[in-house]
This record gives structure tokens, C-alpha cells and sequence, in this order.
């Protein structure tokens, strides 16, 4: 009987873990419309998004760690480690400001410059994880950064300028989440530590759920359109948040930081599409070539790169 290498179970897992993370990132790129189209104050939609989110990870989270025979106590382990609620704050950051930037610059934008995330894990995964950062790597960060310029560039005028900033900082939330979850898990046994992803991003909804409970309770969905309203941030919550994000917290198990944000970049290639589709709202061109730029050089990379290790 053949003996299947170590490499090859690797392999597998890689091709895995890049599955997962392409279906979380064609899920979360249906959030530009849905924030778009919910009537009511961004805050407000952050946080109940965050709170149908919460419910969902923590059904996940409960029948998975019945599945494995976890306890509770085991878990409350997780709970008390300070990693683990460092990136909880790190995800909490990511989807507040991005609903916050969304409404004030295009969706596009938001996504695109949101996933400047991979030029901050490339500069930080070495002195914190380790992980070598190849040549190829490098030219990444160039080119996302080159991409970044033009964004902006096409903005100036627009109104978009404090958008475009506040999903740079969106950026920072989305590259400390792979960073601080892959710091945790090398350090944690490792019946626990499969959970950890799941928790963090479910603590993360927790928080974001209520820094914005004042603005829920002051300004509730209503009206004529709070039906449909509540329908759009339920949908959010669950299937373009929850459901994607179990997907990437599988992910990263298998996947080096920098890939697994790397490969969520198939998100702004369809994001403009499903905005434009269902709103008509465009980027402006110079903005939409920045995006280019940073899409198809992602795209690039992942194609010609042959030593997975590198």
C-alpha cells in the first residue's frame, strides 16, 4: 500500500485552505450592497450586523466543540488569553470601520483599501510569525501601495477623502486578524486550538455589537423600509459575515498569514460588480485602476508562484 508523503497531506491542506478562503471572500463581497441598501445609520448597521454575526459564530462554535469534546472550561482557556482578545479587538476594528467607510466613499474603495492588509501582514509576519518574505512577496507590497496612490488620487474632490482613510485603517484590522491568530495558535495546545480562530471573531462581533448599542438604541430601524432593513443586516450578519468567516477561520489554519489574506482578494474583483449591478454607484476610473492594480498583481503572484514555501 503506498504510503502518502507528509508533503503531499500538505499540499492538500494548502489547496484546502485556499477553497475556504476563496467562498469567504465571494461572500463577504456582497457586503458593499447590503450596506449600501440598509436604511439606516452606519453604526447602527455595523452593530446589528455584528450581533446576527455573534448568534451565528456561537451556534458554530458550540455544536463544533461538542463534535470534538471540548468543554467549557476548555474553551474559558482560550477566553483568558490575551492574543485571543487582541485580534477579537483587531476583527472588531476591521468590520466597524468598514461599514463606516463604505457610506462615505464608494464601495469599491471601502473593499479596495481594506486590502492594503496584505502590505502590513507582509511587513509583519517575519519579526512576529517568522515567515520568510520572498522577492515576490515584495513586489506585492510595491504594487499594492502604488495601487493605494491611484485610489486616492481618483478621490481628491470627491467628498471620498475620509472614507478612503478610514478603510486604509479597516486595513490594519484585517491584517492583524491572521497575524495575531496564527501568533496564538503556535503557542496553544493543540485540542484547543482549532477553536480559536471561531472565538476570536465571535468575541470581535461582541465588541463591535456593543460599542454600537447606544447608536442602535437611538436609532433603530424604522419607517417603511425597516422590514426589508432588518432583512439586509440579517442576511449580512449571517451569510456574509458569519458563514465566510468560519470559512476563513478554517483557513488560516492551513494557509501562511500572508496567503490566506492574499487569496481573499477575489472579494473587490466582484464587490464593484454586485454595487453597480444593484445601486449604479461607480468608482471613479482612476480609482478603479488602483484597484486593478492591486487585484491583478495579487492574482499574478498566486498563478506563478511554484515553491509554496516561499
Amino acid at each position: 500500500m503506498a504510503t502518502v508523503r507528509p508533503d503531499a497531506d500538505a499540499a492538500k491542506a494548502r489547496r484546502a485552505g485556499a477553497a475556504l478562503v476563496l467562498a469567504a471572500a465571494a461572500l463577504w463581497s456582497t457586503g458593499g450592497v447590503g450596506v449600501k441598501v440598509a436604511v439606516a445609520e452606519p453604526l447602527v448597521v455595523a452593530g446589528l450586523r455584528s450581533a446576527f454575526a455573534l448568534a451565528f459564530m456561537a451556534v458554530v462554535l458550540a455544536v463544533n466543540a461538542r463534535r470534538a469534546g471540548v468543554s467549557g472550561g476548555d474553551l474559558s482557556v482560550l477566553v483568558r488569553r490575551p492574543l485571543v482578545w487582541s485580534a477579537a479587538a483587531s476583527y472588531a476594528l476591521m468590520v466597524v470601520l468598514f461599514v463606516l467607510a463604505a457610506r462615505r466613499t464608494t464601495a469599491a474603495n471601502a473593499i479596495l483599501l481594506q486590502y492594503a492588509g496584505p502590505i502590513y501582514v507582509a511587513l509583519l509576519s517575519g519579526p512576529l510569525l517568522g515567515e520568510r518574505v520572498g522577492r515576490r512577496d515584495m513586489m506585492l507590497v510595491v504594487a499594492c501601495a502604488f495601487g493605494m496612490v491611484l485610489t486616492f488620487g481618483g478621490e481628491l474632490g470627491a467628498g471620498r477623502t475620509a472614507g478612503n482613510v478610514l478603510a486604509v485603517v479597516s486595513g490594519f484590522g484585517f491584517a492583524g486578524l491572521p497575524l495575531l491568530l496564527r501568533m496564538d495558535q503556535r503557542r496553544l495546545p493543540p485540542e484547543i486550538a482549532s477553536f480559536a480562530p471561531l472565538l476570536a471573531m465571535g468575541l470581535g462581533n461582541a465588541i463591535a455589537a456593543l460599542v454600537a448599542l447606544p447608536a442602535v438604541l437611538a436609532h433603530p430601524p424604522a419607517g417603511e423600509t425597516a422590514a426589508r432593513t432588518w432583512l439586509v443586516i440579517a442576511a449580512l450578519g449571517t451569510l456574509q459575515i458569519g458563514l465566510p468567516y468560519v470559512f476563513y477561520g478554517l483557513a488560516v489554519q492551513r494557509l501562511r498569514a500572508l496567503e490566506s489574506s492574499l487569496l481573499a482578494t477575489i472579494e473587490p474583483v466582484l464587490a464593484p460588480i454586485w454595487v453597480v449591478l444593484a445601486t449604479g454607484e461607480r468608482p471613479s476610473p482612476l480609482a478603479l485602476l488602483g484597484g486593478a492594480v492591486i487585484v491583478l498583481s495579487v492574482a499574478a503572484q498566486s498563478l506563478v508562484r511554484a515553491d509554496p514555501t516561499r
